[in-house]
């Protein structure tokens, strides 16, 4: 059973030329919890090896100027991840990243999402158990 479960973060992005533009942030689905204010995890529970699980995470511009986003980034020997999100990034405007979990083994694998900003970042921890069938 999935529930789709959103987590909103809100940040400003310190900058003197122009108006402060505000993200936000949602992952779906379930398992998601805040850690602090610009850090996120997703735990992908039990996945069976050489099986995958999927999470898409949603970042939207809430701002009124256009936002710059430098890359987004997979760390983890067992995670791969796809964008669609542009380089700027205009008001109101929405891309999606998927993060896909794939075991090769028995045992924890940890890994991290990064969106880059000018200015701050957010992380994504991601967690996951490989198990044998």
């Amino acid at each position: 059973m999935k529930l789709l479960i959103s987590i909103f973060l809100v940040i400003a992005l310190n900058s003197l030329a122009q108006a402060k533009p505000a993200v936000q942030l949602s992952i779906n689905p379930e398992q998601i919890s805040a850690k602090a204010d610009k850090f996120y995890y997703y735990n992908f529970g039990h996945v069976a090896v050489n099986f995958r699980e999927r999470a898409d995470i949603y970042l939207r511009n809430t701002g009124d100027e256009n936002l710059e986003v430098k890359g987004i980034y997979i760390l983890g020997s067992a995670y791969w991840a796809w964008s669609n999100c542009p380089n700027r990034l205009g008001p109101n405007q929405v891309c999606r990243t998927t993060v896909e979990f794939r075991p090769w083994h028995d045992g924890y694998f940890a890994g991290r999402l990064r969106f880059a900003f000018p200015v701050d970042n957010i992380y994504v921890d991601l967690y996951g158990w490989g198990r044998r069938r």
